[in-house]
């Protein structure tokens, strides 16, 4: 008979060192590195605390303050999952399930539900009346829409509908903002070639306004890309000399939607500030939209 081998004692696991930044960084490395402050790191893992805790102690889990930095730094600088792993102990495969767990828990329908709102109550809709007036006196202007391209990897079905008029592949993100360029809404389902007047007639914001749900007399600042409604304002493609120049002039003090993050660094600091705000996180086929 074959000598059976003797069973061999199960190698004890070795943990790498991971990184406190708490301690290790002051807010302004924070800022830096993970486009939060410590407070507002704390703000963000609180959210989603719940979902991002481990069930047992057993192997070492990562703490849902870690995943949040993790998925933040990802966020931030589009980095490698392994130089976050260099950085921070982790391996390269915590890292990975870390910002998928994040990204996920911070998609819940409750959180967005918190920072993302449609104006509907009068005392709001008044107060972004008296913000774009402030701005640009536009009367009765509760929002701004606008349409941006984000970037994705060429899907393997239907390639050809993502390609954008620029060439390349993405989605076409619709985007409602007031005039402190808080989100009001969010419409992130549409593939790339589909224009943004077409998904502004599909989207749950056309209903508001066409069925009164927003009261009559409030409007939304559009670009050249929209057709015309009664609730949307958009520029004169001829403007004459006169009023409808200077309406031109003031609409085009409106900003315009642009989303950056793994692939493209912010070409400024993102503003002080935390929750869904500060971090907007887009996943294929993922709409947000009343």
């Amino acid at each position: 008979m074959a000598e059976v081998p003797p069973q061999q004692r199960p190698q004890p696991r070795n943990y790498r060192q991971r990184r406190d930044v708490f301690n290790d960084l002051s807010d302004a490395e924070l800022m830096r590195r993970y486009r939060l402050d410590r407070e507002g790191i704390l703000f963000v893992t609180n959210l989603v605390r719940a979902a991002l805790e481990s069930d047992t102690m057993r192997n070492n889990p990562l703490t849902p303050e870690l995943k949040v930095i993790i998925t933040l730094r990802y966020l931030a600088t589009g980095k490698m999952q392994l130089c976050s792993s260099d950085d921070l102990g982790p391996s390269q495969p915590s890292i990975s399930k870390a910002i998928s767990q994040t990204i996920d828990a911070l998609c819940d329908i409750n959180i967005m539900r918190r920072f993302i709102r449609f104006p509907t109550t009068q005392d709001v809709i008044e107060q972004n009346k008296a913000d774009f007036f402030n701005i640009s006196r536009f009367p009765h202007v509760i929002g701004a829409v606008d349409g941006t391209y984000v970037r994705i990897v060429a899907p393997k079905e239907n390639e050809e509908v993502f390609v954008n008029r620029k060439g390349y592949h993405s989605i076409n993100v619709q985007v409602v903002f007031d005039a402190k360029c808080k989100l009001l809404d969010i419409l992130a389902k549409w593939p790339g070639s589909v224009h943004d007047s077409r998904i502004l007639n599909d989207s749950g914001v056309t209903t508001l306004f066409e069925r009164g749900y927003t009261p009559a007399g409030c409007h939304l600042l559009g670009d050249r890309g929209y057709g015309g409604k009664t609730w949307l304002l958009t520029p004169y493609l001829r403007p004459r000399p006169g009023h409808q120049s200077r309406y031109n002039m003031f609409e085009s003090r409106f900003p315009e939607i642009s989303f950056y993050g793994p692939l493209w660094p912010a070409p400024y600091p993102w503003p002080r500030r935390y929750g869904a705000d500060a971090v907007i996180v887009l996943r294929e086929n993922c709409a947000f939209d009343l």
